[in-house]
């Protein structure tokens, strides 16, 4: 299965199985998903991150590191 980087509102990396883009009628909702961060165990927004701006540590911590619960 494959996993997506994603980053928090806050800023910490971590990755989920599914990250669906989610669709309101013909507009799309917008890029967040509301996840529950492993860092900080709160619910925050995350977005997926920019690869090619993170070093290959990085990518690998966050690979590492699975979001807590999946919500919307």
């Amino acid at each position: 299965m494959e996993r997506t980087v994603v980053r928090c509102a806050e800023g910490h990396l971590f990755s989920t199985a599914s990250f669906p883009m989610q669709h309101l009628r013909d507009g799309r909702i917008g890029p967040g998903r509301l996840m529950r961060c492993p860092q900080c165990a709160r619910l925050r927004s995350a977005v997926p991150a920019d690869l090619a701006a993170l070093s290959t540590e990085q990518i690998s911590k966050a690979l590492r590191r699975e979001a807590m619960e999946f919500l919307a």
